[in-house]
């Protein structure tokens, strides 16, 4: 019986900290300033619809002139297709306007909320 309660204890024990773990990889509050968005025009470089974050590579011209090649992730492209995304929605060369959570790190990075197509569509 002692022993059934130890293997019960170490299996949730075990639970316990995969699900901590799961929810550490997925609170993006500790990688992005979700509090304070912000909204950048850019040409998009390279748009993907991979598991497990859905990703858009774009170019932005910072104040002094400079290019500057920024990351946008998003949630999984299961999700993303019940709104409106499709594979073909972003294609090289589109101009976009995208709205996310700054990197805090201050790399040139965001997790997505918006985005402007360039026909003007709005896509969470």
């Amino acid at each position: 019986m002692k022993a059934r309660r130890f293997i019960a204890l170490v299996g949730s024990v075990m639970v316990l900290a995969g699900f901590v773990s799961a929810l550490a990889h997925h609170n993006t509050s500790a990688r992005y300033d979700e509090d304070n968005p912000i909204t950048l025009q850019g040409t998009v470089v390279r748009f993907r619809m991979v598991n497990p974050h859905m990703q858009v590579e774009f170019e932005v011209t910072d104040a002094n002139g400079n290019s500057v090649l920024w990351v946008a992730e998003s949630g999984p492209p299961s999700n993303k297709f019940r709104v409106g995304w499709r594979t073909d929605t972003l294609k090289p060369g589109d101009q976009i306007t995208i709205t996310g959570g700054p990197a805090v790190n201050g790399s040139p990075a965001m997790d997505m909320i918006m985005v402007v197509t360039p026909d003007g569509r709005e896509l969470e």
